[in-house]
């Protein structure tokens, strides 16, 4: 199976009021978005990740998540994507 998916912004603690998610925490958004994720996605269906899927973190913490989630990911670079250019 192929899915795509945009604008996931992990690490957006703002995310949550300015898009009226329903999470009291960054910690509550990662949890439950990568518990959903994994419920769909198999470890062999690909996933194209198609922009924003972290803002204002780490390559750490992009690598920490993208481990957690299940399928074959494939990033492409979107506006918020700067952790990439980190060393």
């Amino acid at each position: 199976m192929k899915f795509f998916i945009a604008d996931l912004h992990f690490c957006h603690e703002s995310i949550i009021k300015m898009s009226h998610r329903p999470f009291a925490n960054i910690t509550e958004m990662h949890e439950t978005m990568i518990r959903r994720w994994n419920r769909v996605v198999r470890p062999k269906d690909e996933v194209f990740i198609v922009g924003d899927f972290l803002y204002k973190g780490s390559v750490q913490e992009a690598n920490e998540l993208l481990r957690r989630l299940k399928g074959r990911k494939y990033l492409i670079r979107g506006n918020h994507e700067k952790y990439l250019n980190q060393p």
